[in-house]
């Protein structure tokens, strides 16, 4: 039983790779998955209701320790009772359900793409203009902070947290589609292809998918949440490993280039009447170090090595930069 939460600073990546490994390379494993809303270990640290400011409505924790984790040792352990879970057993957050499938991702699903669109526009169609993008610029010196408000150290709270402090700032793109019509639920991996360029020679790429609240939304906790900005997930890339891990290459300056990658597995309900937006930034302070913005060791550069860089985010017809992921189907 490999079990593991959506919302782990420690290790969002690794629940679902654990499990997808033990499928690939065991054809007759008998694994099964549980995933919730949880930090690092909430699972059995917290009742599992809310984390931070967003609430899941149900102490998905305890539904856990009592309707897996107790029968799962109990019958395998000490040979009492009976243990018949589904092969994926996943808390699906904003809609706040338990949902059980035959595999994960599941099969049910349709493949859908969010593009890029002027104006901070996200929308189901790639722009037709060949002259479409929006330009920025970063500064090392002043990165993008990956938490708002005065901190001490890094909370697990910031995977949900309000990202309203980043959208107003001039060095993050965002991106927004109209509130939405009817229930979207989305399952497994987001795949981001970007087409950016810059005229530094190398660069980091944030991308954050985001819940939007609307204004209508009611407080928890005593707090409004009207126009929140929920990260539902957060993905960083250095754009010198474009082409794998074990070929960094630096940017050309001023060239479009193609920045893909994969961000780990969700399972969220933006409900109606919310917005799904994305945020692009170049920085993720101090989550990940400063990026010089010049093609070299980034542990090795001097104050004078980070420079000033002009960006540009591409969505036009021949450089389209949009988001995949999988819908669940109803």
């Amino acid at each position: 039983m490999v079990v593991g939460g959506f919302f782990d600073a420690e290790d969002a990546y690794g629940t679902f790779k654990t499990y997808q490994s033990i499928e690939e390379k065991s054809k007759k494993n008998n694994s099964i998955l549980v995933a919730g809303p949880w930090y690092h270990g909430g699972w059995v640290r917290a009742e599992g209701n809310y984390l931070g400011d967003i609430q899941f409505d149900k102490k998905t924790s305890i539904t856990y320790q009592q309707q897996y984790e107790q029968p799962f040792f109990s019958y395998y352990l000490k040979n009492e009772g009976t243990f018949d879970a589904s092969e994926a057993n996943i808390f699906v957050s904003g809609s706040n359900e338990w949902k059980h499938f035959e595999q994960w991702p599941p099969k049910n699903v349709e493949t859908k793409r969010l593009y890029f669109q002027p104006q901070g526009k996200l929308g189901l169609k790639k722009v037709q203009r060949t002259d479409s993008w929006d330009e920025y610029v970063t500064n090392p010196h002043k990165p993008v902070p990956h938490q708002g408000g005065l901190i001490e150290s890094r909370t697990r709270e910031y995977m949900v947290d309000d990202q309203r402090f980043a959208a107003n700032r001039p060095d993050v793109v965002v991106y927004q589609t109209e509130p939405l019509t009817e229930d979207l639920t989305i399952v497994g991996p987001i795949k981001n292809f970007l087409k950016v360029s810059s005229t530094g020679t190398d660069a980091d790429y944030v991308v954050k998918l985001i819940d939007v609240y609307p204004n209508d939304a009611p407080s928890f906790q005593g707090k409004t949440m009207a126009g929140y900005q929920m990260m539902v997930r957060g993905e960083i890339m250095a754009g010198k490993y474009r082409n794998g891990f074990d070929k960094p290459q630096a940017l050309t300056p001023g060239m479009v280039e193609k920045v893909d990658f994969v961000m780990p597995d969700v399972a969220h309900t933006f409900k109606k009447g919310h917005r799904i937006m994305v945020q692009v930034q170049n920085s993720w302070f101090p989550l990940a170090e400063r990026n010089p913005q010049v093609f070299m060791a980034p542990y090795t550069a001097t104050k004078a090595d980070f420079r000033q860089a002009t960006q540009r985010i591409f969505h036009d017809v021949n450089n389209a930069t949009y988001i995949e992921f999988e819908r669940l189907k109803d």
